[in-house]
């Protein structure tokens, strides 16, 4: 009779120390024993993922989804509420991303954590993440589909230009009854046409520079500034125009001496940019003259410098801008602006932005 009773109680001890490994190993397994905290976050569709599925943070297994709650009104978001082991509560931050992802191709659903940055706070229990739209295998396969469709099309008309191409082609190399094809007469016609636009550029350069047309050329805005002397160019009409732009900029702050010549230093290619910036809306087409000033030395000195102050920049212009020769010029001016400006005299140059 002993035995038989010590027998039942070794046999109730054993099955509830069993029981009792059992459930540790279960509760281990899902976590019910580690101390965690509780966050959300909405999605348009859970596509596919069950409660139970696994959480990772960066990689990391850190969870369970804990339930999954269905909206109430088409127009809303399933709100999935996730379990979170405490130790990886500094990583989940208000900026960290929640997207469900697919093991491989075809495996089981999961909800991946991105880690948030450390500016932002950590998200505290029962808070809400962002979220991203997860990605899907059926709707790549559709977009797949789609496009081979769109190409299969584009390939069909691709077919029909190339057959009408070859039949253009063919008619335009068929010999006429002079036994010329289409490709002889269009090479003749496009000989003839340049030279008619040779023609036409000699003859108006031509009648530019005649006694009596000048004075219509002029004033139709055709200035050569090699013709001009400083004094003519001061005393212009387009110089005295109100309307012209000007910027100043002095020869201290762009010029830098370099082998016997100024040249424009890293600053002053800075102060042209910035100075340009005020004619870019009438740039590449309004013509802009280089003003060159010094007021330095002797009559001849001043010459050679503003020169040299004008010809240097109308090189950067010319450069930075990819402007058109013909539509930077340079003039010399000593050290005496035209008087419309207002001022007496200066030593660097001056951009003028024409009407």
């Amino acid at each position: 009779m002993f035995s038989r009773k010590a027998s039942v109680g070794a046999f109730l001890i054993g099955g509830t120390l069993l029981f009792g490994v059992g459930l540790f190993l279960i509760g281990s397994r899902q976590k019910v024993f580690t101390r965690g905290f509780h966050v959300y976050s909405d999605f348009t569709s859970v596509s596919g993922l069950e409660t139970g599925a696994n959480v990772r943070v960066s990689g990391l297994e850190a969870g369970e989804v804990e339930e999954i709650q269905v909206p109430s009104q088409a127009s809303s978001l399933f709100r999935v509420k996730l379990r979170l082991t405490e130790k990886v509560h500094p990583l989940v931050r208000q900026d960290s991303l929640a997207v469900i992802q697919t093991e491989g191709l075809v495996g089981d659903k999961f909800v991946e954590i991105d880690k948030g940055s450390d500016q932002t706070e950590e998200c505290q229990e029962g808070g809400t993440i962002p979220s991203k739209e997860p990605f899907d295998f059926a709707d790549l396969m559709q977009d797949a589909r789609n496009l081979f469709k769109t190409t299969n099309t584009t390939l069909e008309s691709a077919g029909q230009v190339a057959d009408n191409m070859k039949r253009t082609l063919t008619t335009f190399l068929t010999p006429e009854s002079d036994g010329k094809n289409g490709a002889v007469h269009l090479n003749e016609a496009m000989a003839s046409a340049q030279r008619a636009m040779t023609n036409l550029a000699d003859d108006t350069e031509a009648m530019k520079h005649n006694f009596f047309l000048r004075g219509f050329f002029k004033k139709r805005g055709f200035y050569d500034l090699s013709d001009l002397t400083p004094d003519q160019y001061r005393t212009s009409k387009f110089v005295k125009d109100k309307s012209a732009n000007r910027v100043w900029l002095d020869s201290g702050q762009i010029f830098f001496l370099a082998k016997g010549t100024e040249e424009l230093s890293p600053q002053g290619r800075a102060e042209v940019d910035r100075a340009m910036a005020e004619f870019v809306p009438d740039l590449p087409n309004r013509p802009i003259v280089v003003e060159g000033y010094s007021a330095r030395g002797s009559p001849d000195e001043r010459f050679r410098r503003s020169q040299q102050h004008a010809l240097a920049l109308q090189r950067y212009l010319q450069t930075r801008f990819k402007l058109a020769a013909n539509l930077v010029g340079e003039i010399p001016l000593g050290d005496t602006p035209p008087k419309s400006t207002g001022k007496q005299q200066w030593d660097g140059v001056a951009l003028v932005l024409l009407p």
